[in-house]
């Protein structure tokens, strides 16, 4: 269906695109969703120049090559689409994209984008809600680490991490580089406080590519996964460092803290492989967020959540939302959700893309300690329908249809 659909990926006066991550959003909160992609290089293989290190074959660095532009692809609603990237002023950035995440981080009722990029500035897309872009990620203080530099950005997830409701971006980067976390100020500002959440040193001296903010044990605080693998297959000969690495999770003590508890993941956590791309939902629906891990040359790693299993029960509580769209587009993408227990309040909102180079679970988890039942959950939908839904009970999938009146 992709050639009639009109969704080939094809850049003008390029060509066929190196694209490398896609996602579904409604831009323009008609009701149907519209398809991002993120482009990495302007490579060609016939023309490329051979790269040796040391005497050794490897992959020519990023800084070598031209960006390419992104595409946007509204959804005109008859099974086709149509590349709106020049009118939506997507088309002027051009840089080198590896990942992709949505969320409203100014909650203005329309859905932003962040582009990690390679050796370039990251892209914030802000959605000025006539249909048209501005790259704002200077301004807004998530083009650089807090050093100033750009770093090999990779994956991304962009969710509110210290429930404060407003999104945060968490983004994967290169040996040395650490993992930045920025933190949403709210008034359209970032801070870096990778340093101050304890991330720098943890992150530092390794590689990940996949990312993910998700509350693995359920207490009420989101976590970080990042899935590592080095760069280049012959990373041990060129840079003396191993290319096959374990993946990691990052628990999060609130506060903005996190601690390493990947050792105390299971002995085959800590199996290292070529991992690539990490994708997350509850697959056993028993209430905890499993990761579908992607590994080079060989069968996917399907991580199975069994934290806060005691004697075949789970110790903390959780719901997870089935949204269905009416009025907006029919999965609920883009609906932002707080809920308020006993133990406070969370937030959270529909999206499938995070990470690098993968989908995820379209319903929205929340973890909830010790509470027993959700005393309210208020959902935002794209069509600007506000809806409250009162004392629903945890530990279940809760459908939750979009009503017809805010």
């Amino acid at each position: 269906m992709t050639e009639k659909a009109g969704v080939g990926g094809f850049v003008p006066k390029l060509g066929k695109a190196w694209s490398v991550a896609a996602g579904w959003f409604d831009y323009n909160n008609d009701g149907l969703l519209d398809l991002f992609v993120v482009n990495y290089l302007n490579y060609n293989i016939k023309t490329a120049t051979h790269c040796v290190q040391q005497g050794l074959p490897a992959y020519c660095s990023p800084v070598d090559f031209l960006g390419t532009p992104n595409i946007l692809y509204r959804n005109n609603g008859d099974g086709t689409f149509a590349d709106v990237s020049e009118p939506s002023h997507i088309s002027q950035c051009v840089g080198k994209g590896m990942g992709l995440a949505f969320a409203d981080y100014d909650n203005d009722g329309f859905t932003d984008i962040f582009v990690p990029n390679d050796t370039f500035e990251n892209y914030l897309l802000h959605n000025n809600g006539d249909g048209t872009f501005t790259n704002v990620a200077l301004l807004a203080g998530v083009a650089y680490n807090a050093y100033g530099k750009a770093i090999a950005g990779m994956g991304a997830d962009f969710r509110d991490v210290d429930n404060d409701g407003r999104p945060d971006i968490f983004e994967t980067a290169m040996f040395g580089e650490a993992f930045p976390l920025y933190k949403n100020l709210g008034d359209g500002q970032f801070r870096d406080v990778t340093a101050t959440a304890g991330l720098s040193a943890l992150t530092r001296r390794s590689t990940a590519w996949g990312a993910g903010i998700f509350d693995f044990d359920n207490d009420g605080n989101k976590d970080l996964f990042t899935a590592n693998a080095d760069i280049l297959d012959n990373a041990m000969e060129l840079a003396h460092r191993p290319f096959a690495l374990p993946n990691q999770v990052f628990r999060n003590k609130g506060n903005l803290a996190f601690e390493d508890v990947s050792a105390k993941a299971g002995t085959a956590f800590s199996v290292p492989a070529a991992h690539r791309g990490a994708a997350f939902g509850d697959l056993n629906n028993d209430g905890k967020i499993d990761v579908v891990v992607a590994v080079l040359n060989g069968p996917p790693e399907i991580w199975m959540n069994r934290s806060n299993t005691q004697n075949g029960s789970n110790r903390n509580h959780w719901i997870i939302l089935k949204l269905v769209g009416v009025k907006s587009n029919r999965d609920g993408l883009g609906t932002k959700v707080k809920i308020t227990t006993s133990l406070g309040t969370q937030y959270n909102q529909a999206t499938t893309a995070v990470s690098y180079n993968s989908s995820s679970d379209k319903r929205v988890h929340f973890g909830l300690g010790s509470a027993g039942v959700v005393d309210s959950i208020e959902l935002t939908w794209p069509s600007g329908i506000r809806q409250v839904l009162k004392n629903v009970k945890a530990d279940q999938v809760f459908t939750v249809m979009e009503s017809s009146a805010s």
